[in-house]
């Protein structure tokens, strides 16, 4: 893994930010990952390649995260966070977010999908409330993150938005995120230089409430978001 930053938060605190070109399974099993923010995309991706290990893991089976994962994606018209939390006893991971990207049907709201830059609003705004569930619901303090682009698509822009994400929920709430790694494939260290800027320039913006509405289902959480884009 790679060292891309070190996050220093305005109350002093210090969040690790790497990379990590493999996969979630072993980091997991080492101890390093207890949360995991996955886009929806499938097949030959983060999504698909470790789909059976997070089955197993949370204690349901790989044909439940498919169908959610691609409701979300194919279906399901608002912006959709779903999170899904280990059924299994002593988990190594606490749960999974299923998270809407580049190639979902929400996003064509909002930019030109694959093609057009990306909009950072909504690459912010998912990021932030990811962090936020996964932080408060589960308590997890080591975060991991696929690309949310579509593949091979990821952009400089999508890594910032990630990354001040976080600072803003570190700044909020200091002394909750340990670490948030960049994980699995469409992603290079040529991505991040933006991210190094973050502490040299300062952060003195904060994060703009939008609208949060959880739906609780049986075995999993729909947190839906929504703000003005015109904003």
């Amino acid at each position: 893994m790679i060292t891309l930053a070190n996050l220093q938060s305005h109350a002093g605190t210090h969040t690790s930010i790497g990379f990590d070109p493999g996969r979630l399974e072993p980091l997991a099993r080492e101890g390093k990952i207890d949360a995991y923010i996955v886009a929806t995309e499938d097949g030959f991706s983060p999504l698909g390649i470790d789909r059976s290990f997070m089955a197993s893991e949370l204690g349901i089976s790989a044909g439940e995260i498919a169908d959610l994962a691609n409701w979300n994606r194919f279906k399901n018209a608002r912006v959709t966070l779903v999170a899904i939390p280990a059924r299994r006893e002593h988990a190594r991971l606490r749960g999974v977010i299923l998270a809407p990207s580049e190639t979902s049907v929400c996003y064509k709201q909002f930019a030109t999908q694959i093609y057009g830059l990306p909009h950072r609003d909504f690459y912010y705004n998912v990021t932030y409330n990811a962090i936020a569930y996964a932080s408060r619901e589960w308590a997890a303090r080591r975060l991991a993150i696929s690309h949310l682009s579509a593949s091979g698509r990821f952009h400089e822009n999508i890594a910032t938005c990630n990354a001040e994400a976080l600072a803003h929920y570190c700044d909020a709430y200091p002394n909750t995120i340990d670490s948030f790694i960049f994980l699995g494939c469409c992603m290079s260290v040529d991505h991040f230089t933006g991210i190094a800027k973050l502490n040299s320039e300062g952060q003195t913006s904060k994060n703009r409430s939008i609208l949060v509405e959880v739906e609780n289902q049986e075995r999993h959480t729909l947190v839906h978001l929504s703000w003005d884009r015109k904003a």
